[in-house]
Protein backbone atom coordinates (compact mmCIF):
# COMPACT_ATOMS: atom_id res chain seq x y z
CA UNK A 1 0.00 0.00 0.00
CA UNK A 2 1.20 3.25 -1.02
CA UNK A 3 -0.49 6.11 0.16
CA UNK A 4 0.46 10.16 0.47
CA UNK A 5 1.26 12.08 3.85
CA UNK A 6 -0.08 15.39 4.17
CA UNK A 7 1.83 17.49 6.83
CA UNK A 8 2.34 20.99 7.55
CA UNK A 9 6.29 21.07 7.97
CA UNK A 10 6.93 25.17 8.78
CA UNK A 11 4.96 27.52 6.35
CA UNK A 12 3.83 25.07 3.71
CA UNK A 13 2.11 21.21 3.33
CA UNK A 14 4.71 18.96 2.15
CA UNK A 15 3.44 15.59 0.43
CA UNK A 16 5.54 12.72 1.14
CA UNK A 17 5.01 9.38 -0.92
CA UNK A 18 6.39 6.77 1.09
CA UNK A 19 6.72 2.77 0.73
CA UNK A 20 6.68 1.87 4.69
CA UNK A 21 3.20 1.50 6.42
CA UNK A 22 2.62 1.21 9.63
CA UNK A 23 -0.52 -1.08 10.76
CA UNK A 24 -0.09 -0.94 14.59
CA UNK A 25 -3.30 -1.19 16.83
CA UNK A 26 -4.75 -0.69 20.74
CA UNK A 27 -6.63 -2.14 22.76
CA UNK A 28 -7.82 -0.84 26.51
CA UNK A 29 -9.46 -3.60 28.59
CA UNK A 30 -10.91 -1.10 31.28
CA UNK A 31 -14.01 -2.05 32.60
CA UNK A 32 -12.63 -6.21 33.95
CA UNK A 33 -13.42 -5.42 37.97
CA UNK A 34 -9.77 -6.04 37.99
CA UNK A 35 -6.51 -4.29 36.22
CA UNK A 36 -6.70 -1.55 33.81
CA UNK A 37 -4.55 -3.65 30.96
CA UNK A 38 -3.62 -2.72 27.23
CA UNK A 39 -2.11 -4.35 24.35
CA UNK A 40 -0.12 -2.53 21.43
CA UNK A 41 1.62 -4.27 18.44
CA UNK A 42 4.15 -2.17 16.24
CA UNK A 43 3.59 -3.31 12.51
CA UNK A 44 5.85 -2.38 9.82
CA UNK A 45 7.52 -3.12 6.72
CA UNK A 46 10.63 -2.94 8.59
CA UNK A 47 11.91 -3.53 12.01
CA UNK A 48 13.19 0.10 14.20
CA UNK A 49 15.95 -2.28 16.15
CA UNK A 50 14.00 -0.99 19.18
CA UNK A 51 15.10 -0.77 22.35
CA UNK A 52 13.22 0.22 26.01
CA UNK A 53 14.78 2.76 28.29
CA UNK A 54 14.40 3.88 31.86
CA UNK A 55 13.95 7.69 32.44
CA UNK A 56 14.33 8.89 36.00
CA UNK A 57 12.57 12.08 37.10
CA UNK A 58 14.76 15.62 36.57
CA UNK A 59 15.33 14.69 32.84
CA UNK A 60 16.14 17.96 31.18
CA UNK A 61 13.63 17.79 27.65
CA UNK A 62 13.06 19.91 24.98
CA UNK A 63 10.44 19.96 22.10
CA UNK A 64 13.44 19.04 19.06
CA UNK A 65 12.45 21.83 17.48
CA UNK A 66 14.07 25.48 17.38
CA UNK A 67 12.14 27.56 20.10
CA UNK A 68 10.54 24.40 21.01
CA UNK A 69 9.03 23.67 24.89
CA UNK A 70 11.26 23.23 27.42
CA UNK A 71 10.56 21.12 30.63
CA UNK A 72 12.33 18.86 33.44
CA UNK A 73 10.72 15.59 33.94
CA UNK A 74 8.59 15.21 36.61
CA UNK A 75 8.14 11.63 36.43
CA UNK A 76 9.84 8.22 36.02
CA UNK A 77 9.15 5.94 32.99
CA UNK A 78 10.02 3.19 30.72
CA UNK A 79 9.33 2.29 27.23
CA UNK A 80 10.44 1.45 23.96
CA UNK A 81 11.81 3.82 21.33
CA UNK A 82 12.62 3.69 17.96
CA UNK A 83 16.24 5.11 19.04
CA UNK A 84 18.80 2.66 17.04
CA UNK A 85 17.41 3.74 13.39
CA UNK A 86 16.30 7.35 14.34
CA UNK A 87 20.25 8.02 15.22
CA UNK A 88 21.02 7.40 11.38
CA UNK A 89 19.16 10.14 10.64
CA UNK A 90 20.21 12.81 13.03
CA UNK A 91 18.15 12.01 16.08
CA UNK A 92 18.90 12.17 19.38
CA UNK A 93 19.48 8.59 20.75
CA UNK A 94 17.93 8.85 24.39
CA UNK A 95 15.79 12.13 23.70
CA UNK A 96 14.31 10.98 20.43
CA UNK A 97 11.78 7.74 19.21
CA UNK A 98 9.46 6.91 22.39
CA UNK A 99 6.52 5.28 20.94
CA UNK A 100 5.25 3.68 23.32
CA UNK A 101 5.42 3.38 27.47
CA UNK A 102 4.23 3.62 30.88
CA UNK A 103 5.23 6.15 33.89
CA UNK A 104 5.55 5.49 37.55
CA UNK A 105 2.05 6.92 38.27
CA UNK A 106 0.80 4.55 35.65
CA UNK A 107 0.01 6.20 33.25
CA UNK A 108 0.58 4.90 29.53
CA UNK A 109 1.12 6.54 26.31
CA UNK A 110 1.28 4.62 22.57
CA UNK A 111 2.14 6.35 19.58
CA UNK A 112 0.61 4.78 15.96
CA UNK A 113 0.38 5.71 12.61
CA UNK A 114 -2.04 8.00 11.24
CA UNK A 115 -1.60 9.19 7.66
CA UNK A 116 -4.04 11.49 8.09
CA UNK A 117 -2.78 13.52 10.65
CA UNK A 118 -2.02 17.19 9.35
CA UNK A 119 0.29 19.14 11.96
CA UNK A 120 -0.03 22.66 12.90
CA UNK A 121 0.89 25.55 10.63
CA UNK A 122 3.19 27.55 13.19
CA UNK A 123 2.86 30.60 10.84
CA UNK A 124 -1.04 30.18 12.84
CA UNK A 125 -0.40 28.64 16.06
CA UNK A 126 2.53 30.16 18.17
CA UNK A 127 2.21 27.51 20.71
CA UNK A 128 5.45 26.36 21.96
CA UNK A 129 6.14 23.07 19.75
CA UNK A 130 7.33 19.04 20.94
CA UNK A 131 7.88 17.21 18.05
CA UNK A 132 5.87 14.07 17.40
CA UNK A 133 9.40 11.86 18.17
CA UNK A 134 8.96 13.56 21.45
CA UNK A 135 5.40 13.63 22.12
CA UNK A 136 5.09 10.27 24.20
CA UNK A 137 8.03 11.76 26.52
CA UNK A 138 6.22 15.05 26.97
CA UNK A 139 3.17 13.21 28.02
CA UNK A 140 4.70 11.00 30.24
CA UNK A 141 7.43 13.16 31.94
CA UNK A 142 4.46 15.65 32.51
CA UNK A 143 1.53 14.14 33.61
CA UNK A 144 0.03 11.76 35.99
CA UNK A 145 -3.41 10.98 34.67
CA UNK A 146 -4.99 11.07 31.27
CA UNK A 147 -7.11 14.17 32.52
CA UNK A 148 -4.11 16.24 32.85
CA UNK A 149 -2.57 14.83 29.45
CA UNK A 150 -6.07 16.10 27.77
CA UNK A 151 -5.23 19.81 29.47
CA UNK A 152 -1.68 19.44 28.76
CA UNK A 153 -2.03 18.95 24.99
CA UNK A 154 -4.22 22.03 24.81
CA UNK A 155 -1.30 23.84 25.86
CA UNK A 156 1.39 23.40 23.16
CA UNK A 157 1.36 21.70 19.31
CA UNK A 158 2.83 18.82 17.72
CA UNK A 159 5.31 19.24 14.79
CA UNK A 160 6.25 17.83 12.16
CA UNK A 161 10.60 16.68 11.26
CA UNK A 162 11.51 14.69 8.94
CA UNK A 163 13.04 11.32 9.00
CA UNK A 164 15.12 9.89 6.25
CA UNK A 165 13.12 12.34 3.73
CA UNK A 166 10.09 11.47 5.51
CA UNK A 167 7.23 13.09 8.11
CA UNK A 168 5.32 10.53 9.50
CA UNK A 169 1.91 11.02 10.69
CA UNK A 170 0.61 10.01 14.17
CA UNK A 171 -2.19 9.83 16.66
CA UNK A 172 -1.36 8.75 20.61
CA UNK A 173 -3.23 7.14 22.74
CA UNK A 174 -3.17 7.48 26.67
CA UNK A 175 -5.19 5.40 29.29
CA UNK A 176 -4.12 5.21 33.50
CA UNK A 177 -5.14 3.30 36.66
CA UNK A 178 -9.01 4.62 36.75
CA UNK A 179 -9.49 3.74 33.42
CA UNK A 180 -9.82 6.72 31.94
CA UNK A 181 -8.63 7.13 28.14
CA UNK A 182 -7.95 9.45 25.73
CA UNK A 183 -6.98 9.71 21.50
CA UNK A 184 -4.74 12.73 20.24
CA UNK A 185 -5.43 13.60 16.58
CA UNK A 186 -4.39 16.56 14.31
CA UNK A 187 -7.15 16.94 11.57
CA UNK A 188 -6.60 19.68 9.29
CA UNK A 189 -4.01 21.11 11.36
CA UNK A 190 -6.12 20.98 14.58
CA UNK A 191 -6.07 18.83 17.52
CA UNK A 192 -8.91 16.36 17.94
CA UNK A 193 -9.58 14.30 21.72
CA UNK A 194 -11.29 12.02 21.72
CA UNK A 195 -11.59 11.25 25.42
CA UNK A 196 -13.45 8.59 27.53
CA UNK A 197 -13.89 5.40 28.90
CA UNK A 198 -15.13 4.48 25.85
CA UNK A 199 -12.36 4.81 23.51
CA UNK A 200 -10.94 1.52 24.14
CA UNK A 201 -9.83 0.89 20.65
CA UNK A 202 -7.62 2.45 18.15
CA UNK A 203 -5.98 1.36 14.64
CA UNK A 204 -5.20 3.67 11.47
CA UNK A 205 -6.44 5.44 8.84
CA UNK A 206 -9.15 6.84 8.36
CA UNK A 207 -9.29 9.28 11.77
CA UNK A 208 -11.32 8.05 14.80
CA UNK A 209 -14.71 9.43 13.49
CA UNK A 210 -14.83 7.00 10.79
CA UNK A 211 -14.37 3.82 12.87
CA UNK A 212 -17.26 4.87 15.53
CA UNK A 213 -19.43 4.69 12.32
CA UNK A 214 -17.84 2.03 10.44
CA UNK A 215 -18.35 -0.18 13.53
CA UNK A 216 -22.14 -0.10 13.40
CA UNK A 217 -22.27 -1.93 9.88
CA UNK A 218 -21.15 -4.95 11.75
CA UNK A 219 -23.16 -7.45 13.76
CA UNK A 220 -22.82 -7.11 17.49
CA UNK A 221 -23.27 -3.20 16.96
CA UNK A 222 -26.35 -3.03 15.19
CA UNK A 223 -25.35 -4.06 11.90
CA UNK A 224 -25.45 -7.12 10.02
CA UNK A 225 -21.97 -7.89 8.41
CA UNK A 226 -19.69 -10.95 9.17
CA UNK A 227 -16.73 -10.38 11.52
CA UNK A 228 -14.08 -8.99 9.13
CA UNK A 229 -10.56 -10.26 8.60
CA UNK A 230 -8.51 -8.64 6.56
CA UNK A 231 -5.28 -6.45 7.93
CA UNK A 232 -6.54 -3.15 6.92
CA UNK A 233 -7.00 -0.74 9.98
CA UNK A 234 -11.12 -0.79 9.95
CA UNK A 235 -10.65 -4.19 9.59
CA UNK A 236 -8.60 -4.94 12.83
CA UNK A 237 -10.06 -2.12 14.94
CA UNK A 238 -14.22 -3.76 14.05
CA UNK A 239 -12.36 -7.29 15.49
CA UNK A 240 -10.55 -5.41 18.41
CA UNK A 241 -13.87 -4.41 19.50
CA UNK A 242 -15.75 -7.65 18.73
CA UNK A 243 -13.55 -9.27 20.78
CA UNK A 244 -13.22 -6.86 23.44
CA UNK A 245 -16.76 -7.09 24.02
CA UNK A 246 -17.21 -10.52 24.61
CA UNK A 247 -14.75 -11.02 27.34
CA UNK A 248 -15.95 -12.10 30.55
CA UNK A 249 -14.87 -10.74 33.45
CA UNK A 250 -11.30 -12.39 34.88
CA UNK A 251 -10.97 -13.43 38.61
CA UNK A 252 -7.18 -12.23 38.64
CA UNK A 253 -4.96 -9.15 37.34
CA UNK A 254 -3.08 -12.11 35.53
CA UNK A 255 -6.25 -13.30 33.79
CA UNK A 256 -7.32 -9.85 33.05
CA UNK A 257 -3.45 -9.44 31.32
CA UNK A 258 -4.20 -13.18 29.61
CA UNK A 259 -7.57 -12.00 28.68
CA UNK A 260 -6.33 -8.70 26.47
CA UNK A 261 -3.25 -10.36 24.87
CA UNK A 262 -5.51 -13.35 23.48
CA UNK A 263 -7.67 -10.31 22.03
CA UNK A 264 -4.81 -8.05 20.41
CA UNK A 265 -3.29 -10.78 19.14
CA UNK A 266 -6.51 -11.02 16.71
CA UNK A 267 -4.78 -8.11 15.28
CA UNK A 268 -1.54 -9.26 14.43
CA UNK A 269 -0.06 -9.41 10.74
CA UNK A 270 2.33 -12.73 10.34
CA UNK A 271 5.67 -12.52 8.27
CA UNK A 272 4.96 -12.85 4.93
CA UNK A 273 1.27 -12.18 4.92
CA UNK A 274 1.10 -9.40 3.18
CA UNK A 275 3.13 -6.34 1.46
CA UNK A 276 2.75 -3.86 4.38
CA UNK A 277 5.05 -5.60 7.24
CA UNK A 278 4.07 -7.87 10.06
CA UNK A 279 3.74 -7.39 14.26
CA UNK A 280 7.56 -6.85 15.09
CA UNK A 281 6.36 -6.39 19.09
CA UNK A 282 3.78 -6.45 21.31
CA UNK A 283 3.50 -4.51 24.54
CA UNK A 284 1.50 -5.23 27.39
CA UNK A 285 0.32 -2.70 29.70
CA UNK A 286 -0.43 -2.98 33.48
CA UNK A 287 -1.65 0.05 34.42
CA UNK A 288 -2.79 -0.53 37.93
CA UNK A 289 0.30 -2.62 38.57
CA UNK A 290 2.76 -0.62 36.58
CA UNK A 291 4.24 -3.55 35.09
CA UNK A 292 5.00 -3.13 31.60
CA UNK A 293 5.14 -6.30 29.26
CA UNK A 294 7.10 -6.87 26.07
CA UNK A 295 7.22 -9.55 23.20
CA UNK A 296 9.68 -9.47 19.96
CA UNK A 297 8.24 -11.80 17.56
CA UNK A 298 11.00 -12.93 16.75
CA UNK A 299 11.39 -14.71 19.97
CA UNK A 300 9.92 -17.43 22.10
CA UNK A 301 10.25 -15.33 25.29
CA UNK A 302 8.35 -12.60 26.54
CA UNK A 303 9.64 -10.00 29.07
CA UNK A 304 8.56 -7.16 31.55
CA UNK A 305 9.40 -4.22 33.63
CA UNK A 306 7.98 -3.75 37.37
CA UNK A 307 8.42 0.15 37.79
CA UNK A 308 7.79 -0.73 41.32
CA UNK A 309 11.33 -1.85 41.58
CA UNK A 310 13.06 0.92 40.31
CA UNK A 311 14.25 4.18 41.82
CA UNK A 312 13.31 6.88 39.43
CA UNK A 313 14.99 9.11 41.46
CA UNK A 314 16.79 12.62 39.82
CA UNK A 315 20.30 11.86 38.80
CA UNK A 316 19.72 8.38 38.53
CA UNK A 317 21.20 7.66 34.90
CA UNK A 318 19.25 6.72 31.78
CA UNK A 319 19.26 3.09 31.63
CA UNK A 320 18.49 1.12 28.40
CA UNK A 321 17.74 -2.89 27.66
CA UNK A 322 18.22 -5.01 24.04
CA UNK A 323 14.45 -6.79 24.35
CA UNK A 324 15.49 -8.53 21.04
CA UNK A 325 17.66 -10.43 22.99
CA UNK A 326 16.52 -13.80 23.06
CA UNK A 327 18.27 -14.70 25.91
CA UNK A 328 16.24 -12.09 28.04
CA UNK A 329 12.97 -13.57 29.60
CA UNK A 330 10.76 -13.02 32.38
CA UNK A 331 11.08 -10.19 34.53
CA UNK A 332 14.30 -8.15 33.48
CA UNK A 333 13.49 -5.03 35.62
CA UNK A 334 17.68 -5.46 36.74
CA UNK A 335 18.82 -6.15 33.84
CA UNK A 336 19.54 -2.66 32.19
CA UNK A 337 22.93 -0.60 31.52
CA UNK A 338 23.51 2.46 31.60
CA UNK A 339 23.65 3.86 27.59
CA UNK A 340 26.10 2.99 25.31
CA UNK A 341 25.94 5.96 22.69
Amino acid sequence: MQRLIQAAFAAAIITISIAETDACSRVLWNNNGKAVVTGRTMDWSHTWNDVVFIYPRGQEMDGGVEGGLKWKSKFGSVGCSISPYAKKYGFDYVKDGHSDGINEEGLAAHLLYLEETVYPDPKTDDRPAVTFMRWVRYILDNFATVEEAVAGMKNIRIAPVSMGGKVFGVHVAVEDPTGDSAIFEYINGNLVIHHGKQFTVMTNDPSYPYHVENIKNYKDFGGEKDLPGTTEPDDRFVRLAHFLGRLKQPETDAEALAKIYSVIKTAHVPFDADEYGPTWWTSLTDCTNKVWYFDWSQNPNIIWIDLKKLDFSAGKPVLELNPRNPAMVGDVTSAFTPINV
